[in-house]
């Protein structure tokens, strides 16, 4: 078994290593991307064995069915020094769904004056471009004299917590306020839960903080569900209005019979 399964990661390594010894890779700092904003991707590519290469690359975002995505990468060509990472952009699509950034290599490497191609190789990192779920939490304090001033709260989603939702409020003179976070995440289907948790240890008075509330994606989100029941109420009630507001002919009483 335990060899079997040191042969399985060794093959799993295979299409990154070329035949002629060379390595290369695509690391993303994350798999999950907000519409229409920026993740950062870092590229290498390694020969050992030759110490004159010359590698360029091509890189592109392509769909579900493989329609390249203009303008996803920059850059989207360029050269790469053996070894170097380098630093790709990708802006994720507007339209939510999964996608791929496929970076090829192509080049020349030299051995005593003569140029030989090296393999053509492609590398492939697969993420998902969603649309942010806004999540809200009204807050009110018992005393509305106490200043507020830098106090952070975080966002908790589902038990985990949001490393990045980190935020501060401002509260009226009333003693209330509100702070939103947009979560971006390839949420599964179904019921979810948030709440707010203080940065600073808890020592103020805040209604609303550790309150759990509940939103839902995907098949339990009935928003659309009774919009088209909202029309078709309104649909059925301008029928009706027009069927009793209808004029009635009148054709007289028939002709008796003679």
């Amino acid at each position: 078994m335990i060899l079997a399964a040191i042969l399985a990661a060794a093959f799993v390594l295979v299409p990154a290593i070329g035949v002629d010894g060379a390595y290369h890779s695509i690391d993303g700092e994350k798999n999950v991307v907000a519409v229409e904003k920026e993740a950062e991707f870092t590229i290498i590519y390694t020969d050992s064995e030759h110490s004159e290469i010359d590698i360029s690359f091509e890189a592109k975002v392509v769909d579900s069915k493989g329609n390249t995505i203009s303008g996803a990468v920059d850059p989207s060509t360029g050269t790469v020094d053996s070894g170097v990472f380098n630093t790709l952009i990708v802006t994720a699509p507007k339209t939510a769904g999964s996608y791929t950034l496929e970076v090829t290599y192509t080049g020349t490497y030299t051995v005593d004056g003569t140029k030989t191609d090296i393999e053509k190789v492609t590398d492939k990192f697969a993420f998902k471009a969603v649309n942010p779920i806004t999540l809200s939490t009204s807050i009110s304090l018992k005393d509305p004299n106490v200043d507020l001033s830098g106090y952070g709260v975080y966002f908790w989603v589902d038990g985990e917590k949001m490393d990045d939702s980190y935020k501060t409020f401002n509260v009226s003179s009333d003693g209330t306020g509100s702070v939103s976070y947009d979560w971006v995440a390839d949420a599964a289907s179904g019921k979810h839960t948030y709440w707010l948790e203080s940065a600073n240890g808890g020592v103020v008075d805040i209604e609303g903080l550790d309150e759990k509330h509940d939103f839902y994606v995907g098949d339990n989100d009935y928003s659309v569900y009774i919009a088209l029941v909202v029309l078709f109420v309104i649909l059925a009630i301008i029928l009706l209005v027009w069927v009793y507001r209808k004029p009635v002919k009148n054709f007289g009483k028939p002709k008796s019979r003679r």
